[in-house]
Parts: structure tokens; sequence; C-alpha cells
């Protein structure tokens, strides 16, 4: 049962550690001092309200129930800056967003020191990890210190919702999904907090529904608190996460052409694994380019040709002999049009592809051996979709591998 504080904890806590360390020199924005705190308190109240935890803590303050009004006074904290964070990410006059946010701030700091006065003028010996909301409900003082969290934390919750709602019909994308994370978040939330106050509410009526509150409303807490992060963090973290799962695709897709380009003896900087993939992609790419820059004067025109014709027969053949989805006589039409250009399309790709192997071959085996008389151009490099259509032809294709043996055929022979 315990893990539902420490797991979402724990996420949080790693995430804010990335956060931060790419904050660095930031904290003067208000949008990411915000941010980092959302993230650093909440992961500290998920690990805090942990029952083993609790214990911990207790026993090295020693004095039970001390953590009680730490948990509260950062949940209190936490609701807060999840207010301010909406209002700062809404944007709007400094002036306006500066105001609203030292308002809440002073509201909820009045509200923290409340909980921590309440607390010290309660009478609670008896250690509770799990119970302690419903253990003492009737207690003078802890009980006014338990309503008054939990008045606050919906305050805070209702006032999200609210702004939430308001702004969601406004937005599109990214922002719009984060949006609705954090309503439903909000929602996990209210559970939880109607649980709370059930169970409490059943102790003054002398009902005993204390499972309300240790073992419904931990899950929905941890499930909201996770959810509401995911959400404020969405918009700010889904375009680089984009960018970066498609620079790791295309990394993976130039492979190819990168290991035939890579034995050259060409400057290249190092990378690591723990690089972004953008970095990966961006030195993998100076890499080839590099490489093909070296194979330049080795590019043979009539390996270009002859290999052209080839893989255009080939993939004619191919072409025909598969059935068309809506029939012979839309296969004959589409042979004469769209179809035949796409094999034109793709035979030059072989051929560029072929005439690269051999000339790759050359520069690397015996460059002293002369330049061809009919130097070719490699197009394919230029447009990004085609060199990743060279980097697989490189590997695939039947006709490239006979270039490249032809051509280390021929430097033997010379030699």
């Amino acid at each position: 049962m315990d893990v539902v504080f420490y797991i979402p904890g724990v996420i949080l806590l790693v995430t804010a550690v990335f956060k931060l360390s790419a904050m660095r020199g930031s904290w003067r924005d208000p949008l990411m001092a915000a941010t980092g705190s959302v993230l650093l308190i909440g992961a500290f109240v998920c690990i805090l309200s942990a029952p083993p935890t609790i214990s911990v803590v207790n026993d090295l303050t020693g004095i039970a129930n001390f953590s009680a009004p730490l948990v509260y006074s950062g949940m209190s904290a936490l609701s807060a800056c999840y207010l301010v964070l909406m209002i700062t990410w809404r944007g709007g006059a400094p002036e306006r967003i500066g105001h609203a946010a030292r308002l809440i701030v002073g509201v909820y700091g009045l509200v923290i020191v409340g909980i921590v006065a309440l607390f010290s003028l309660a009478d609670v010996p008896v250690e509770r990890t799990r119970d302690l909301d419903t253990y003492y409900a009737a207690t003078p003082y802890m009980r006014e210190m338990i309503l008054l969290y939990l008045v606050s934390h919906t305050a805070a919750t209702i006032t999200l919702m609210r702004m939430c709602l308001s702004w969601l019909r406004e937005v599109q994308n990214l922002t719009r999904q984060g949006l609705t994370l954090i309503v439903v978040g909000v929602m996990f939330d209210l559970s939880y907090q109607i649980a709370k106050y059930a169970a409490i509410a059943a102790h003054w009526n002398d009902r005993d529904w204390d499972f309300l509150s240790t073992s419904v409303s931990p899950p929905l807490v941890a499930i909201a608190g996770v959810t509401v992060a995911a959400g404020f963090a969405l918009p700010r973290i889904g375009p680089p996460a984009t960018d970066n799962f498609r620079a790791w695709r295309r990394h993976r897709l130039l492979e190819p052409l990168w290991a035939e380009m890579r034995d050259l003896r060409t400057p290249t900087s190092d990378t690591h694994w723990w690089d972004p993939p953008v970095v990966r992609l961006v030195q993998q790419e100076i890499a080839i380019l590099d490489g093909v820059l070296v194979c330049s004067p080795y590019l043979d025109n009539e390996v270009r040709k002859t290999a052209h014709a080839v893989a255009r027969a080939q993939l004619l053949t191919a072409a025909d002999l598969q059935p068309s989805r809506t029939g012979a006589d839309e296969q004959r039409t589409d042979h004469g049009t769209g179809s035949e250009k796409v094999v034109v399309d793709d035979a030059e790709i072989v051929a560029e592809a072929a005439m690269l192997a051999a000339a790759k071959v050359r520069a690397s085996v015996n460059p002293s051996t002369g330049f061809p008389s009919d130097v070719g151009v490699l197009q394919c490099v230029e447009q990004p979709h085609l060199m990743v259509a060279l980097a697989q032809a490189l590997t695939s294709s039947p006709v490239v591998a006979v270039a490249r043996q032809r051509a280390a055929l021929q430097e033997v022979r010379h030699d």
C-alpha cells in the first residue's frame, strides 16, 4: 500500500532533478520557478505522506504526529504553487500576475501558520501513521487543523478547476491536452477530498468509515498529483520530446549510411549515450556529409548509369508481377503514370547508392589510382527523405552489393 506514495514521489523527484538541471539561471522566470516548486514540493509531500516516512520523521523529532503539520503544510504550499503556476502559465499583465501570485502566497502562508499553531495547541500523544484524520477528528484544535487544511485545499482545487475550464475553450493542441489532464487530476483530487470529508463526518456521527481515509483516499491523491503535474508539464516537454523521438527514428534509419562512411578518415565529434537524440543526429549527419565529401572525387557516373538500368529493369519486372488492388485495367494505367514514376525514382536512389558504395571502396582501398573520367553527382544527400532511402538501399539492394564487389575487384587488379 505504501508504494502509492513512493512511486509518484520518485517520479516527481526524478522529473524535478532533470528539470532543475535544465533551469540553470532561470529561477527569475516566474513560470520556471513555479514549475520547479510544484515538482519539488509534490515529490516531498508524496514521500513524507507514506506511513514509514511518517514514523521516521516522528522518531527523529521526538514529537508524536509531528509529520501531520509537516504534510499538511506541504499540501497547502503545493495548492498555492498550482494556482501560481496556472496564473503564470496563462499569462497577462506582469503587474496582475505578480499581484495575484503574492495574494495566493500570502493566503496560503497564513494557512500554514494556522496549521502549525493549531497543532502546537492540540493534545495528540498517540502516534497515528494511517488514520490520523479520523482518530483525531473530534480532538480540540486538531479537528480545526484538519478542517483548515481540507477547506483550503478544496478552495484551491475548485479554483484550479474553474481556471482550467475557462481557458480550455480558448486553446488547442498540447495546451488543451495539458489542461484536460489537469482537469482529470483535479477530479481525482476532489474524490480524495470527498472521501476524507465523509470519513470525518462519519466519525462525528459515531460511524466507522475509516477505510475511506486509510484505503480509498491515498491512491486517489497519488493519481491526482501525478496527473496534474503531467498536465502542467505536457505543453512544455511535449514538443522537445516529439523532436527527440523523430531525431531518434531518423538516426536509426541513417545508421547504414553512417556505417558506410564512418571508417573514412573524417573529423567527427564524439557523442555519448546520454546526449539527446537531436544532438546525436546532427553529429551523425555531419559525419555522413564529411564521408560523402571524401568520396565525391571518386563518384563514377558510369557506375550510376549501369546500376540505374539494372535497378529500373528489376523494379519494373517486380511491379508487373504485383496484382493491382482494383484490377488489371487500372494496373496498366498506373504503370503508365504514377507507378512508373515511382520505379524511376527508386531506381535513381539505388543507382546513387551503388555509385557511392563503389566510390567509398576506391576512396578507402586505393585512393591514388586516379579519378573517373565522368565524375557523378550525389543528389540524394541534399534531401532528408532521400538520404534515408539512400541508407536503406545501401544495405538492401543487390544492385548496390554487385557494384561494391566490382569496385573491390577492380582495386585488386590495380594492385
